[in-house]
């Protein structure tokens, strides 16, 4: 027979509407009460009515993650940023979370994806890689004020809270770190188009930014296409390498797609860093171990999904809305991948 309320009442000496209150997260209980009322409902092995929590507490117990699928889904990134979000999510907040495709006629726009909060379906939203138009992020916000944590962007709108990284600082250091190595036809690979991730044509920006600062020679070959995956960096990155005069580093707006662009080289018989350096972003952790290990640029993504999840959390336990712009801090990370161009 399943533990109910009164039996961890009856066996902390309190009553059953302070078993409930510490079950639901209210903040009016002693501390020591918590933990011995928690104590016991996890001896008893104490298994909560899931529907009657989601009718009594009006919430649904979901926590709704949306995001671009074919974009991002099942590459390392969000793998990370999932990873945050679940280290962020507390075990005893009794939440699941649920995939939302942004790209899908569903849910292609704030207002179809506030009907997932007004129907009481989700709790909140976590927003990975929104679209680039801020109307989209101003509706949920504000229009349908649904508690809402942006993770991985920032973006203009100052009602709408998020997490994220200078990323076009990181490309901006990584072209210093090649340009001070000697290089000076520096190609690029890019992301996704702009209307599926912000942060792509942000990191192009950068690039471009620092080739005019610098007067270096950036025809526009020298930006090849690319989606974040391995297939797309093999493909730029052949291209990159078949032309005259052969760029001397390439830098790829993501890990996925410098492993792509280091297979290439391979198979044109290219020695890295020796003949072409290469260079990444996101220092996912199989960046340490390739051979050569890859030059990249650290991004948070564990860290910044965890911190978005806890201010959601937070949200969601004080009824207070997400509020503010988090920027997390980045870094270049030097490896073999990249040495000063053969003379």
């Amino acid at each position: 027979m399943h533990a109910k309320m009164e039996d961890i009442a009856r066996e902390c000496g309190v009553t059953k509407m302070t078993v409930s209150r510490v079950l639901s997260h209210h903040p009016s209980v002693k501390a020591a009460t918590r933990k011995k009322v928690l104590d016991t409902a996890k001896r008893l092995r104490y298994e909560p009515n899931a529907l009657a929590k989601s009718f009594s507490s009006n919430r649904s117990g979901f926590i709704g993650i949306a995001t671009p699928t074919d974009a991002l889904l099942g590459g390392a990134y969000f793998a990370e940023i999932f990873k945050g979000f679940r280290l962020g999510i507390a075990d005893d907040m009794g939440y699941t979370f649920a995939l939302f495709d942004t790209n899908s006629d569903s849910f292609n726009d704030g207002t179809k994806l506030g009907k997932l909060y007004r129907q009481k379906r989700v709790d909140g939203l976590l927003v990975v890689a929104q679209h680039t138009h801020d109307r989209f992020l101003d509706t949920l916000a504000g229009d349908h004020h649904v508690p809402m944590v942006v993770v991985g962007e920032k973006p203009s709108s100052p009602r709408v809270c998020s997490v994220s990284c200078n990323d076009a600082h990181g490309i901006e250091l990584l072209c210093a770190h090649l340009y001070s190595l000697g290089h000076r036809r520096i190609a690029f690979i890019e992301g996704p188009p702009p209307e599926y991730v912000a942060t792509a044509i942000r990191r192009k920006n950068a690039y471009t930014k620092f080739c005019k600062s610098k007067g270096l020679e950036n025809p526009a070959w020298y930006c090849q296409p690319g989606n974040f995956s391995m297939g797309s960096g093999r493909a730029a990155g052949l291209v990159l390498l078949k032309a005259r005069p052969r760029p001397t580093a390439i830098i790829a707006a993501s890990d996925m797609m410098a492993f792509g662009a280091m297979e290439s080289a391979r198979e044109l018989n290219l020695r890295i860093p020796q003949d072409v350096s290469i260079a990444g972003f996101d220092d996912l952790p199989t960046a340490a171990e390739r051979c050569p290990s890859l030059t990249t640029v650290h991004q948070p993504a564990l860290e910044m999904g965890q911190r978005g999840a806890k201010i959601l959390q937070h949200s969601l336990n004080t009824g207070e809305s997400p509020s503010g712009h988090t920027v997390m801090e980045i870094s270049v990370v030097i490896r073999e991948s990249t040495a000063a161009p053969a003379s």
